[in-house]
């Protein structure tokens, strides 16, 4: 769910607006009141939060985990102090050109999106497709990690295809990156 929460009627419907035209599929809800939107975040699997700066003070941000929901500051106007091409996602500026508000709203939902994949990553995998991710970081081939494993390297290249589309990790540094966060291997093994 992503809500959006704002004292401006216009402001906060206009935002709906752009949100509802870049992700159909999300349940979005608007408030213009702070109780409101405390209620959502400890009532619902709230993701996003784009809030007026005038909210973050009485936000109670103690109802979820701070890595499954991400608060976006709205502010009503960019300093003139910053550079035109710094660009910040958790700081939405209410005066800044069309293509900077969408990028701000696109980049937000794709993380989003990609932490709530993310968070559920390594349940994903099997026991095999670890063992798999292991010996890919650990520089096998395909060949090698079917002698190793007792499998047929047809089996192995079903198993890294799959590895691929659960992770989003194509290549095989990623999965050695992946495999040594997740402890799959040390550091030192590679």
């Amino acid at each position: 769910m992503i809500i959006l929460a704002l004292p401006t009627y216009v402001v906060r419907k206009g935002l709906e607006s752009i949100f509802r035209e870049l992700c159909t599929q999300k349940k979005i809800h608007s408030t213009a009141n702070i109780q409101e939107l405390n209620q959502y975040i400890k009532d619902s699997e709230t993701r996003l939060v784009y809030a007026h700066s005038s909210f973050i003070p009485d936000l109670q941000t103690n109802y979820h985990r701070k890595d499954s929901c991400k608060i976006v500051r709205v502010i009503d106007e960019k300093p003139k102090e910053l550079l035109e091409e710094a660009f910040q996602s958790d700081i939405l500026y209410l005066n800044d050109d069309e293509q900077s508000i969408i990028k701000n709203i696109k980049r937000n939902i794709a993380l989003t999106e990609k932490a709530n994949e993310g968070s559920s990553e390594e349940s994903e995998l099997s026991e095999r497709e670890k063992d798999i991710v292991r010996e890919i970081a650990l520089g096998k081939t395909n060949k090698e990690i079917a002698d190793n494993l007792f499998i047929s390297a047809h089996t192995v290249i079903t198993h890294r295809k799959n590895i691929t589309k659960k992770l989003g990790i194509k290549t095989v540094s990623g999965l050695t990156i992946y495999a040594i966060l997740n402890k799959l291997i040390q550091m030192e093994e590679t």
